[in-house]
């Protein structure tokens, strides 16, 4: 199960973020209330430009592979894409056409000049709107 956590990565470890973790839990799921968890961990969320994961090799001519851009949602993504990438290797992705979905052909940087420019731009920025971003889920959620 995700939950949010630190935003700038250097309280990752507080105790805070489990409990709001183990306060999800008793919400959604009663009987798993107390539940000890074991391990847990916590880490940047992945999300792409257009929110979308990408599952593919940069440079043809390279045989390097990457899948990212899960935009929170790695645990059960990973899995697939890791799938999806042996299919690839093994070259079992002739003429499937799973294989033509976006998130396999198109490139994971902004397609356009404007938007690459907007994105550096407001780099800086990022952290402090995801701050914002997470109260307010959390109020759409939670109160409203």
């Amino acid at each position: 199960m995700g939950s949010r956590s630190s935003i700038t990565g250097a309280d990752a470890e507080d105790p805070v973020h489990l409990k709001l973790l183990t306060d999800a839990i008793a919400r959604k799921f009663p009987p798993l209330t107390d539940i000890r968890i074991d391990h847990s961990w916590w880490g940047w969320v992945d999300v792409s430009h257009d929110m979308m994961p990408r599952i593919t090799r940069p440079d043809p001519r390279e045989t390097v592979w990457h899948a990212l851009g899960y935009g929170g949602n790695g645990v059960a993504a990973s899995t697939w894409a890791g799938k999806r990438i042996a299919e690839r290797v093994a070259g079992k992705d002739a003429g499937r056409d799973v294989f033509n979905l976006p998130i396999y052909n198109s490139p994971l940087e902004y397609p356009n000049i404007w938007n690459t420019v907007r994105s550096e731009a407001f780099a800086p920025f990022r952290r402090f709107g995801q701050f914002f971003l997470y109260k307010w889920y959390w109020l759409r959620d939670e109160k409203i």
